[in-house]
């Protein structure tokens, strides 16, 4: 009798322990440093944010749509009725390699949150008509660009990562977006350099060449398309390096530089603002650079001014 107890209880711990390490079937964020994955190079301080999952559950088969579907909630929920409880946020970790999701031993942060590290989410871009809410404790509602959130306070108080959060918005089929940034702010004199943006899109895909997603195709387009250019790495891991890859095909390059000027919507032609802004910068800048690039192509005329 005692023998099959014993049996009994360590079948039970054995189903507890697979519960406790079974991945979140919801999408994650996973953030970590070093995007390189190569210790000892420029990159080692710099934030990243591994996408991989984004855009994961957005419908009946994995990866069905490059945005999420907000759905109805309960027809008594009147204030912003559109909700989706993914994707929140998680960090690689070096410990369980049965967890691959954020086991990632060349990208951990180095010491603990809020002693080593203090993480903070910021919202540098929202959509009109969208907030986000987080319902845990702490319960807070960021419904502004330019707030943010203490993720390393979070994650010390709980002693774990791990964090959901409720996508909110207005309308279930218009354009909604939120645009975030991980930066480190614990003043210790060796903090980690911040992360580039990060997008999440709701609803629909928006318009082609609408990179920094505002509704419409201008110049910020332009210098995010500029900032990617060439980048031979678009995969799903950068969400096609920010949906700079238009096409998807694994490269930011005149194709995608093609798309953005069919779609233009900005005051001057897509190569005079290039000009006009390599002009201001300089000609160490990046879009010196890619002026020269696009019009030493050969499919580009040096002297057009329109797409």
């Amino acid at each position: 009798m005692k023998r099959t107890s014993t049996y009994a209880f360590l079948l039970l711990l054995l189903s507890l322990n697979g519960n406790l390490w079974a991945e979140c079937p919801l999408d994650h964020f996973i953030i970590g440093c070093n995007p390189d994955g190569v210790w000892g190079t420029a990159d080692d301080n710099d934030l990243f944010v591994s996408s991989w999952q984004k855009y994961r559950n957005s419908g009946e088969s994995t990866y069905s749509y490059p945005y999420y579907p907000l759905r109805r909630a309960a027809s008594f929920i009147t204030d912003y009725p559109y909700r989706l409880g993914e994707p929140g946020f998680d960090v690689f970790q070096s410990i369980v390699t049965s967890e691959p999701y954020t086991y990632g031993p060349n990208h951990v942060l180095a010491g603990a949150p809020q002693e080593d590290y203090s993480l903070t989410l910021r919202c540098i871009s929202l959509s009109e008509g969208m907030r986000v809410v987080h319902k845990d404790m702490p319960t807070f509602t960021l419904d502004e660009a330019g707030e943010g959130f203490s993720y390393s306070e979070i994650h010390a108080a709980r002693d774990n990562a791990h964090l959901h959060l409720s996508y909110q918005a207005d309308d279930g089929t218009a354009l909604r977006w939120v645009t975030w940034q991980v930066v480190d702010e614990l003043a210790d004199g060796n903090t980690y350099n911040p992360s580039e943006p990060f997008t999440v899109v709701f609803n629909t895909y928006p318009g082609e060449g609408d990179i920094v997603i505002d509704g419409v195709v201008d110049a910020l387009d332009l210098v995010s398309l500029a900032y990617h250019w060439q980048n031979a790495e678009a995969s799903i891991d950068n969400d096609y390096c920010e949906r700079a890859d238009t096409n998807r095909d694994g490269v930011v390059d005149y194709a995608d530089y093609q798309c953005l000027c069919d779609n233009w919507n900005g005051a001057l032609a897509p190569l005079e603002s290039c000009r006009l802004m390599a002009a201001y910068l300089g000609p160490d800048s990046i879009m010196s650079g890619f002026v020269d690039s696009i019009t030493t192509s050969q499919a580009v005329d040096p002297n057009q001014t329109t797409p």
